[in-house]
């Protein structure tokens, strides 16, 4: 009853382990990375302090309205003798004003500087863009790194179970006084060779589940299986199209094209320089004055009063300035905007060809690495016909353990190669996605 009750208690365990583990597909990685990624985040309160900065206020087209008060208090000890105020007699104030200033025309400075400002904005949200760009291209090759190293696994999984198979068959050759001790010995060894790499190879897949989680930003432990394989879409790759794709979609293009709008409303902006700034201005303000003799009135005896006045005042002004003449700087500010522009341009044209050019040398890589997988599958397929052959042979004692261990090296490398063609191929789509600027399904 007792070992029953404990059967039971190892089942339950194991289920609730087996229900705990959660699958880990690539778009739930993707949308994970996306939720929790602290960039983003940074990024998104940037973009609110952009938006909170894309102001006509900020950019200078509202009046300024200043408020300013002062209160002050003066005693003064006056011995001079030719001085109408003789003595020690106090002076106090208290007054405010209202003032408004008000740029009616800057030639056109107003509106080049909101154009500015909207376009940091844009600046700030494809900042965002492209760390989001970024973040899908690590997760996606993070991602299927997993998947490598798990079908890397399975390959030397394969290899361990005939290795065990062989052993266990010289076993019972050796029972039955069919096989020595030197066969045995090197079957042994072969399972001990092909365990150590196993063991090894699950602590390469741990090693890159961790790395998927640390991109992903998932703390502490994480039980996740990938129940994915590692496979391949075979597609045709239209060179024509990704080049037009890259052209509108490459966000280093994107930054470039954006730097080069920033310095056209530069140059805008230092012409503006050239023409007369003219603004209005408006004030109003009060004030209450006291003033006290400390001394004793010669007419009357009697100490002084003290005395108190006020006063308004208002005025309506406007002003305008216009250099004339500044020794060129202007002049030669706008020529240097300009010339920016030029090498702005120079800027893009280089990075379209540079970019063009990694295009095609990632094409022509992907389109080898077809080649290289097709001819890995012809390869394998030897492999394994090699190895039936081998087993076949062994078995009627035409060859040596040595000769089957080295067949089955080849067939391990064989598969390897092919696991090897498939990452690779994936690898390099990521990176020709990620250089056109969209990643496809």
């Amino acid at each position: 009853m007792k070992m029953k009750i404990n059967y039971i208690v190892v089942l339950f365990i194991m289920a609730l382990s087996v229900h705990a583990q959660e699958s880990m597909t690539l778009p739930k990685a993707i949308s994970m990375g996306l939720e929790k990624n602290y960039q983003i985040k940074v990024d998104d309160k940037f973009i609110l302090i952009a938006e909170n900065n894309d102001t006509w206020a900020r950019a200078g087209k509202l009046p300024t309205i200043d408020l300013t008060a002062n209160f002050s208090n003066t005693v003064t000890q006056d011995n001079n003798p030719a001085s109408f105020l003789k003595g020690e007699y106090y002076n106090g104030s208290l007054n405010g004003n209202v003032a408004a200033n008000w740029v009616v025309f800057a030639g056109g400075r107003v509106q080049i500087v909101k154009d500015q400002l909207g376009i940091s904005v844009d600046q700030q949200r494809l900042n965002k863009l492209t760390g989001v760009h970024e973040l899908m291209r690590n997760i996606y090759q993070d991602y299927y790194d997993v998947l490598f190293q798990q079908e890397r696994l399975i390959v030397l999984e394969s290899s361990l179970s005939l290795s065990k198979n062989r052993l266990a068959y010289e076993e019972t050759k050796r029972s039955f006084g069919a096989s020595n001790s030197f066969n045995l010995i090197q079957f042994e060894n072969a399972v001990l060779s092909d365990s150590i790499n196993l063991v090894n190879q699950i602590q390469q897949v741990e090693i890159s589940k961790r790395n998927l989680y640390n991109t992903l930003n998932i703390i502490g432990y994480a039980n996740y299986t990938f129940p994915e394989r590692l496979a391949i879409i075979n597609e045709q790759i239209d060179i024509a199209s990704l080049k037009k794709v890259l052209s509108e979609e490459n966000y280093t293009l994107k930054s470039l094209e954006m730097i080069a709008s920033l310095n056209r409303l530069n140059t805008k902006l230092e012409k503006t320089d050239m023409l007369p700034t003219i603004s209005v201005n408006a004030s109003v303000g009060a004030a209450e004055n006291g003033f006290k003799i400390f001394a004793d009135n010669p007419m009357t005896g009697e100490p002084y009063d003290l005395l108190f006045s006020n006063r308004l005042n208002g005025s309506i002004g406007a002003s305008a300035s216009w250099r004339l003449f500044d020794g060129g700087v202007r002049k030669a500010d706008i020529a240097n905007a300009q010339i920016q522009e030029d090498i702005d341009q120079i800027n893009i044209v280089e990075a379209q060809a540079t970019l063009g050019n990694q295009l095609d040398i990632l094409v022509d890589n992907h389109e080898n690495q077809l080649q290289i997988l097709s001819l890995s599958d012809e390869q394998i397929k030897i492999a394994e016909r090699n190895l039936e052959i081998t087993e076949e042979r062994f078995k009627g004692g035409q060859i040596s353990s040595i000769d089957f261990r080295n067949v089955q090296n080849q067939y391990l490398t064989a598969a390897f190669s092919k696991v090897n063609a498939i990452y690779s191929l994936i690898l390099t789509k990521s990176e020709i996605d990620f250089l056109v600027g969209t990643f496809s399904e």
